[in-house]
């Protein structure tokens, strides 16, 4: 590995990698990585180095992009999570583009650089190693679990958001450790109680700010949060944890 340019350092160790909103909104929605949509070549050969190469990164819009996101099958399904946990139905998830809630949510992710697949040999295929260091992608994770996750954990303490949502439970420690600060976690709950044959598990924990970060399934694999009714369910809980959102 050669040595790290400062600015990667910076940028890695900040706010990038987010979808949008601001961080000082009540509730964090949290991926694993982004998943862009447009010229793969074109973000890796030409957007992401620009965009390492100013450091820091921080947040422009205090607004998230609602209907944006109803475009896409992830941000229709935090719409619905999002809109349950406000005390809707998710079959009205479009109405949120009309109220004036635009700047309760940021959207981040856990790692900052994009990818669709997660087949590791995406990162030499778009030189990775080249531009950020790391010869292998799983070093690069590493990396973050020991330099962006404290990072990232302090904000979490200096904002103090209400809520905190990690959206993939088998990367339940690397949610826990980025924004938590520990991988301190409690006993998994099931979700599906309305469909026995469809049980899902979530897990949360309140952290030492007050801030309640829950851990849930993905949206859209075979065991994940993939009905409107068990995003209704999952939202509803997720309610009645942190019911002053």
């Amino acid at each position: 590995m050669k040595k790290l340019n400062d600015n990667f350092i910076k940028w890695a160790c900040s706010l990038s990698g987010c979808d949008g909103g601001s961080p000082d909104a009540k509730i964090w929605a949290s991926g694993i990585e982004w998943g862009f949509r447009g010229d793969p070549s074109n973000y890796y050969s030409q957007e992401l180095p620009a965009e390492i190469q100013k450091g820091t990164y921080e947040p422009q819009s205090k607004q998230y992009p609602w209907e944006d996101s109803f475009t896409y099958p992830y941000g229709q399904s935090l719409a619905k999570l999002y809109y349950a946990i406000k005390g809707g139905n998710v079959g009205d998830y479009k109405k949120i583009a009309d109220e004036k809630n635009q700047h309760e949510l940021f959207k981040t992710n856990l790692y900052p650089i994009a990818f669709n697949s997660t087949d590791p040999k995406l990162w030499h295929d778009y030189e990775l190693n080249k531009l950020t260091g790391f010869d292998e992608k799983y070093l690069f994770k590493t990396w973050c679990f020991l330099h962006r996750f404290p990072a990232i954990s302090q904000m979490v303490k200096d904002k103090s958001p209400k809520l905190i949502i990690g959206t993939g439970v088998s990367y339940l420690t690397d949610f826990f450790a980025c924004y938590g600060g520990s991988t301190n976690i409690d006993t998994p709950i099931n979700i599906g109680e309305l469909n026995k044959t469809k049980k899902r598990q979530y897990y949360w924990a309140e952290l030492s700010n007050g801030t309640t970060l829950v851990v849930i399934p993905f949206f859209s694999s075979q065991f994940g949060l993939n009905s409107g009714d068990l995003l209704q369910e999952m939202g509803e809980k997720i309610r009645k944890l942190v019911p002053n959102l």
